[in-house]
């Protein structure tokens, strides 16, 4: 095993749904600059990363998840968890199949269940939506919570997101 994978899911077109796709278009930049040897500091980013938009079918990448067998893989969806719009909270699994996530064609927790044996660790972590109605785009609360969850994942500093009471 190793590295990590961020499996970022949502519907880009439910408006704070698509928090886990906004997630993975902030990170591919910043890894295609240190992958290319431009800023890489090996003391700030000592793992590779991968950054996945999933969508709304993070079962396609099953495959993917069982050739890298990472050892920490991220799972990044909007999630209603009762709390201030913006709000970033990592799940435990037993929590996962009593939110309310975005629309999947497979429940996250059967997905999670499904791919744990292929990874070191699996974090979850939900984003607080404001809103998630068709058409609409990200409201700015949850994309400044976006780009600071990109920004923890960069740093290494995922783990430093509360757990959901």
């Amino acid at each position: 095993m190793s590295g990590t994978i961020v499996l970022g899911i949502g519907n880009r077109l439910g408006g704070d749904d698509a928090a886990g796709t906004c997630v993975v278009d902030m990170l591919n930049p910043a890894l295609r600059a240190l992958s290319s040897g431009r800023h890489r500091d090996k003391a700030l980013f000592p793992t590779e990363i991968m950054a996945i938009d999933a969508g709304t079918v993070p079962e396609s990448f099953t495959s993917v998840i069982r050739q890298h067998r990472p050892d920490l893989l991220i799972l990044v969806d909007a999630a209603d968890m009762g709390l201030p719009p913006g709000s970033l909270r990592i799940i435990a699994p037993e929590k996962i199949s009593v939110l309310s996530f975005s629309t999947h064609h497979m429940p996250l927790s059967m997905f999670i269940s499904y791919i744990k044996e292929f990874c070191g660790k699996i974090l979850c972590v939900g984003v607080q939506p404001e809103q998630t109605e068709t058409g609409r785009r990200i409201s700015k609360g949850v994309g400044k919570s976006v780009k600071r969850l990109a920004e923890s994942i960069l740093e290494g500093r995922v783990a430093e997101i509360p757990l959901l009471e």
